[in-house]
């Protein structure tokens, strides 16, 4: 299967259908990194998605970013799906990140990332149903820590 990917400069936007697990991720403004995950991922789809974010916050040179996180379409992923967004939860503890706001539908899916991927207690969380919660959330993040 060929590899979608498209990367715009600043208001970098990059998808992928590569792997299993289907995402997008954007770069919205206020330094908001913006990410949709669909179905359920793989290893290599999950390596996928969080190699697009490394691009975007390595992109951003070393200024605060948040991120709004959908996981409205997340089916999940396998043990090593998991394994992988650990190590880069890990990673992303040592940028600059302010805030992370998840949209999700249901409990189960909140308490099966938390499981899976304990660094996410060491960051700024919260969890919303609609984008709009999360939006402002975020927003207030930003101005707190920010100005």
């Amino acid at each position: 299967m060929p590899s979608v990917l498209s990367v715009l400069f600043r208001t970098m936007a990059i998808t992928s259908k590569r792997g299993h697990g289907r995402f997008s991720t954007t770069l919205l403004e206020n330094n908001i990194i913006s990410a949709k995950l669909c179905g359920s991922f793989n290893e290599r789809g999950c390596f996928n998605y969080t190699e697009s974010v490394k691009n975007i916050v390595k992109a951003l040179n070393g200024e605060p970013f948040a991120m709004l996180i959908d996981d409205l379409e997340l089916e999940g992923g396998t043990p090593e799906a998991y394994q992988t967004l650990q190590a880069y939860n890990v990673w992303l503890n040592t940028q600059l990140i302010i805030a992370k706001a998840f949209i999700v539908n249901d409990r189960m899916t909140k308490h099966i990332i938390l499981q899976r991927s304990p660094a996410l207690l060491e960051q700024n969380i919260a969890f919303f149903e609609t984008h709009e919660q999360a939006q402002a959330w975020l927003t207030q993040q930003l101005l707190q820590k920010c100005g």
